[in-house]
């Protein structure tokens, strides 16, 4: 096989992997009730950064703005947070599983989670009652795309609603 058709062929195998990820992911995210973010309440907004971890798998930073991440025994008796956002947890998938609930903003991803090649991280943000919040109707979540064997671990970032103000952070 000459080099152009083996990177087509590498190509049409990527994007194979990706798409088939990302509809398992949407259909495990999806199978939770939705609930609808208020007009007068302000939208939260979800980006993931990956970093490799040097022990074993990955670490992922979740930044959130108009959100408060907490566990429901530490939340107020009303979907808007003291300060008036909405708050909630995270649910995290790896390839289209989930695999836990995220108080925080640090969450490690083992490698035994992880599949040799292209692998989907996504956290999607939920009220305390398990439901996804919606804006407009698009879930909130952050998802990004990863390949341990490459130096530059990330091979696509998405997320449904950017953070537009970032600082930096680690």
């Amino acid at each position: 096989m000459n080099n152009l058709k083996l990177i087509k062929f590498l190509f049409i195998v990527l994007a194979i992997t990706l798409q088939t990820n990302v509809i398992a992911s949407s259909l495990e995210i999806h199978e939770h009730k939705s609930r609808e973010i208020g007009k007068d309440t302000p939208v939260p907004k979800i980006e993931l950064t990956v970093f490799r971890d040097t022990m074993d798998g990955v670490n992922v930073h979740v930044e959130v703005a108009n959100y408060v991440l907490n566990a429901p025994d530490l939340a107020t008796k009303t979907a808007l947070s003291s300060n008036g956002v909405l708050q909630g947890h995270a649910h995290v998938f790896v390839n289209g599983i989930k695999r836990q609930r995220l108080y925080g903003s640090d969450i490690h991803i083992p490698a035994s989670w992880l599949k040799t090649g292209v692998n989907q991280v996504a956290i999607s943000l939920n009220s305390h009652q398990h439901e996804n919040w919606v804006a407009d109707d698009q879930n909130v979540v952050g998802s990004i795309f990863i390949d341990l064997s490459r130096e530059n671990i990330v091979l696509h970032n998405f997320t449904s609603q950017p953070i537009t103000n970032k600082h930096a952070h680690h």
